[in-house]
């Protein structure tokens, strides 16, 4: 469970056939980030996928870190199948609910990609990874979340037996309702 009472965000659980109703309520509206750094079919998926993924880095980490990248993905009744025939129990990347394109999805994760240590040096984040997101989420500020969250409706985290943990901001955090 992420988050408490008091957490600027809340979860709970959806099933694969309620993953399938938001893909037929809001066609568009259904990214994956597939992390390519522990799942190694994931780069040709995305070759696959052609103008409907596109890797998160850019420039020469994006020619350099083809093999490990995080990708983004519009995500459709074939590349939904495809994850949870292949990836479920692995810790291969996120779904994302969001009512925008494909580029400005991009654009607004890119900006939490690198990250600096305590000591000032930077270093990549793996925010995309499901074992990291809910851990990051239920420690940020309200105003952190609003941040992170920016036109993402929700995160989904897959689970056991077909389920997904769903995070959405909490209703009045923030100023969001």
């Amino acid at each position: 469970m992420v988050g408490n009472d008091s957490s600027p965000v809340q979860s709970r659980e959806t099933s694969t056939v309620g993953l399938r109703e938001i893909l037929g309520a809001a066609p568009g509206a259904l990214y994956a980030i597939l992390d390519a750094c522990d799942e190694p079919c994931v780069p040709e998926k995305v070759r696959e996928l052609g103008d409907r993924a596109v890797s998160l880095y850019r420039g020469a980490a994006e020619q350099d870190y083809v093999a490990i990248a995080p990708y983004l993905a519009i995500v459709d009744e074939d590349l939904l199948s495809w994850i949870v025939n292949q990836l479920w129990a692995k810790p291969w990347g996120v779904l994302v609910v969001a009512p925008v394109d494909l580029a400005s999805l991009r654009k607004h994760f890119r900006r939490f990609l690198i990250v600096e240590d305590p000591d000032g040096k930077q270093m990549y984040f793996r925010f995309y990874d499901p074992r990291v997101l809910p851990m990051y989420l239920a420690t940020c500020l309200p105003s952190e979340v609003k941040e992170f969250f920016g036109p993402v409706h929700s995160f989904l985290v897959s689970g056991e037996a077909a389920q997904w943990t769903q995070i959405t901001r909490r209703a009045g955090a923030d100023g969001y309702a």
